[in-house]
């Protein structure tokens, strides 16, 4: 699995815990599915990011 293969499926599992949270049958449950939402779309960033550039440093 390369970095792009792992961004996209970080990028989608994120989309999916945002669609969930807004399901959630209680405060917590919207703001614990939101928050690792948010923390695994910051690490498909980050993947992404050093994916991008490291196609641009070499």
């Amino acid at each position: 699995m390369n970095d792009r293969d792992v961004y996209v499926k970080l990028a989608a599992v994120a989309e999916e815990l945002f669609a969930l949270s807004e399901t959630a049958e209680t405060y917590v449950g919207e703001a614990a599915l939101r928050t690792a939402a948010s923390t695994i779309a910051g690490t498909a960033k980050a993947v992404y990011e050093h994916a991008v550039g490291s196609d641009t440093e070499h």
